[in-house]
């Protein structure tokens, strides 16, 4: 799928160490709120493949919000884009009405969560908003691996975010591919990594969109449902 924001112009960047944001309307969301440039959309995908399925089983709780993406918002000459690693699209800049439309609904309402940086972090949504923009176009990481330059939607995110001395300012965490409900490992994955000569990495490092939601670094400062 080719996306429209990718046909239009140098990507602009805002000075966040003078104060001043991008304000971003999110039409035919909710036009009472307004994103910032660099703003994490997390959201519950649409449909019901095996594949979001078994990552909703493997990566949340009962009492928290499934999410199973993650993109970065940005713009693209006056178009709001988000950033995104996709499948099976790979790397990819969508508009912010693609991002929407392939988001689950719920009463009629979007399952989408808006994660801003706290303000000691913002000063690196710049150069993460470069490095994002450098790695359109990679493939989607189907191995989940984080030593490949293939992408999954969180890895992305967790590598393009960098505090002043060039750290993650998300931490890599323990993954898991474990079915909450039963404890044993989702039949789904066994059969995903099997096709791809790989055993499950259970325990590897990694990271997921619903342990990302709730980093100490960003704050959730708006839902859409």
């Amino acid at each position: 799928m080719e996306h429209n924001c990718c046909r239009i112009g140098m990507i602009r960047y805002l000075s966040i160490t003078v104060g001043v944001f991008l304000l971003l309307t999110c039409r035919g969301a909710d036009d009472s709120f307004t994103l910032h440039n660099g703003d994490l959309l997390f959201s519950v995908g649409s449909g019901n493949s095996n594949m979001l399925a078994a990552i909703q089983n493997s990566t949340s709780k009962k009492e928290e919000i499934p999410f199973s993406h993650v993109g970065i918002v940005t713009v693209w000459h006056d178009t709001i884009c988000v950033i995104e690693a996709d499948s099976p699209e790979g790397v990819v800049r969508s508009t912010l009405e693609e991002f929407f439309a392939d988001a689950a609904s719920l009463k009629g309402k979007k399952l989408v969560a808006v994660g801003r940086l706290k303000p000691g972090l913002q000063y690196a949504i710049p150069s993460a908003l470069e490095a994002a923009t450098q790695l359109l176009g990679r493939e989607y990481d189907y191995l989940y691996d984080e030593s490949n330059d293939t992408y999954y939607c969180s890895e992305l995110v967790r590598k393009v975010f960098r505090d002043s001395l060039g750290n993650n300012l998300f931490a890599p965490q323990a993954m898991s591919f474990t079915n909450k409900e039963t404890g044993e490992t989702d039949p789904y994955w066994t059969e995903h990594f099997r096709k791809r000569g790989r055993t499950v990495p259970e325990g590897a490092p990694g990271t997921n969109p619903a342990d990302m939601a709730q980093s100490e670094n960003i704050d959730i400062v708006h839902v859409y449902y």
